[in-house]
């Protein structure tokens, strides 16, 4: 089970570096659920942690419906975050509460081109089937979904997160996120899940407890 942690400060940075953290979550404006940092940052990110990082690639933080200049922007983003040696991007496009297929194809596949790996967001909760929807995200070739189980947290998800985890066949990877803390990470070491997303600087500051706790937490698993 991998452990990511989404780090929108330099502090993060040294903190994720520092414990052992698998791989970040690059972005900033955490209190707008993440945006795509800024190329600064991530040219930091690259000198500061030596894990895996993936780049949020959000230009804003109104619904997850992009015109196509936005999406053009986007795409800028991805070539960016390829620059700053990323080994994946973080990315999410709907349609009326649906997968934007076409739009998130062109996306996964200028990201594959550049051997970067996808993880699509917790846009994935506001879809109306998210069974459906799953399944369409491993065929576009997304390699992981960030998900709170279609709930306000994950914890409030843990059915939903063990349901999409049974699904047959399955070739995408799911990581629980949204609430995870050190008092109730252990609800979802056994729902055959694949990693555990947590922040680890909101507010700008270091949550050093929730870390060790959840590291020590993993060890024993």
């Amino acid at each position: 089970m991998i452990l990511e942690a989404c780090v929108s400060t330099i502090s993060g940075l040294k903190a994720a570096q520092k414990y052992g953290i698998q791989r970040i979550e690059i972005c900033k404006d955490l209190h707008l659920e993440g945006l795509t940092p800024t190329e600064e940052f991530q040219s930091i990110a690259n000198d500061v942690f030596n894990g895996e990082s993936y780049v949020m690639i959000r230009p804003h933080n109104n619904g997850f419906e992009y015109t196509k200049n936005e999406l053009e922007l986007m795409m800028q983003s991805i070539k960016i975050a390829k620059n700053n040696q990323a080994h994946g991007v973080v990315f999410g496009i709907l349609q009326n509460d649906k997968i934007d297929l076409k739009k998130n194809e062109e996306l996964v596949k200028l990201a594959k081109d550049l051997d970067l790996k996808c993880t699509f967001h917790k846009a994935f909760d506001e879809c109306k089937n998210i069974n459906q929807s799953l399944i369409e995200l491993s065929e576009i070739g997304f390699e992981w979904v960030l998900t709170s189980g279609k709930e306000k947290n994950a914890e409030l998800g843990l059915q939903n997160l063990k349901m999409l985890s049974k699904i047959k066949n399955r070739k995408i990877k799911i990581l629980a996120g949204g609430g995870i803390s050190g008092l109730n990470y252990h609800k979802f070491l056994n729902l055959g899940l694949d990693g555990i997303h947590f922040s680890i600087d909101k507010n700008n500051k270091i949550e050093v407890e929730k870390i060790i706790s959840i590291k020590n937490g993993l060890k024993l698993y």
